[in-house]
């Protein structure tokens, strides 16, 4: 494993599955380290089942309340930052190890966590208007952080967690959980997750997953034995609906995650893409004037608190100016 310890036989399965949950919330976590993390979980049951415990209690307790109970140590924030390769003993890590899967086991076995939908349940669609976005929690856990003008499906079985991805962008923060991958039907692909942290984009016909902690893969819909592409940390899969292949590369996933804070970040990105964008984040929609117009090249940060203020930005950053109609915003190149 690349920066990170082997946590294998390190005395106990509770002990090694905490050790794998503390090294997975931190930071500096590689895809590596995921990969290295998938084989632990495959090669027993039993490993799958203490790292389930252990990750459903975070979740259903919400992580603050078991800290409160120990007398205010942070127990997840102790093991983010030895995770990270601090120089504590080791002994200190272990400890925390043994005492963090001690507490999961006990807890789990109190309280019965159990977050599955009963079978049959209805799906639950979620939709956002223009200008708007909505953060949601699903009942396993898993955070989904939706942009403007989008909508999903979300079917949570015994088998499987599934989603239906229109024209929509999302991020989501899966909760893992072996037993049931959760699988986002997208475009003509299938994307297939374990427990991971990913931004996912479908716009029109293209598809950009861009992915900042763990890995996921992606198949092409409908056939589930053909062989995946595997999308980790720091990296970007884009594709076009239609098409045989996709495109695989080095991506800075500030980049994709930006909207989340209120920003849209451009590098030489056709001016009808910013059109697009800000006709999904205002509720007065954004055209090029005409096909010169929406074939120029932009590349800046536009911070979306309000449109006037995004507009007035835009002209300053290109040769542009704007025209308001009663219902549009239609900006045109300035001679």
């Amino acid at each position: 494993m690349s920066g990170s310890e082997d946590f294998t036989g390190a005395g106990g399965v509770a002990e090694e599955a905490a050790g794998w949950f503390a090294r997975l919330q931190g930071d500096a976590a590689t895809g590596d380290d995921w990969l290295a993390f998938e084989r632990w979980l495959q090669a027993s049951p039993a490993h799958t089942g203490a790292y389930e415990r252990l990750e459903a209690l975070w979740i259903d307790l919400d992580y603050a309340p078991v800290a409160r109970d120990l007398g205010g140590r942070p127990l997840l924030a102790a093991g983010r930052r030895r995770a990270r390769g601090a120089t504590g003993k080791t002994s200190r890590r272990r400890a925390w190890l043994v005492a963090s899967a001690a507490i999961a086991a006990g807890l789990v076995a109190a309280v019965g966590i159990g977050l599955w939908t009963a079978p049959g349940a209805a799906p639950q669609t979620y939709q956002t208007a223009a200008g708007q976005t909505r953060q949601v929690v699903l009942a396993d856990g898993t955070r989904v952080q939706l942009n403007a003008a989008s909508k999903i499906t979300v079917s949570l079985d015994r088998d499987a967690r599934r989603v239906q991805m229109g024209d929509a962008e999302a991020v989501f923060d899966v909760a893992h959980d072996a037993a049931r991958p959760f699988l986002i039907a997208v475009g003509d692909r299938q994307v297939r997750v374990v427990g991971t942290e990913f931004n996912l984009r479908h716009r029109a016909d293209k598809v950009a997953l861009t992915v900042r902690r763990g890995v996921v893969e992606v198949r092409p819909a409908g056939a589930p034995q053909a062989r995946p592409t595997r999308v980790t940390v720091g990296q970007q899969l884009t594709h076009t609906d239609g098409q045989t292949g996709s495109i695989l590369k080095v991506s800075d996933s500030a980049v994709a995650f930006a909207w989340t804070s209120g920003q849209l970040i451009y590098r030489d990105q056709p001016l009808s893409d910013v059109a697009a964008d800000l006709s999904r984040r205002f509720a007065v929609p954004v055209r090029t004037a005409d096909a010169p117009t929406a074939a120029l090249r932009f590349s800046g940060v536009l911070v979306t608190d309000n449109e006037s203020d995004v507009l007035r930005r835009l002209q300053a950053f290109a040769p542009l100016r704007v025209e308001h109609t009663a219902d549009t915003t239609i900006v045109l190149r300035r001679r």
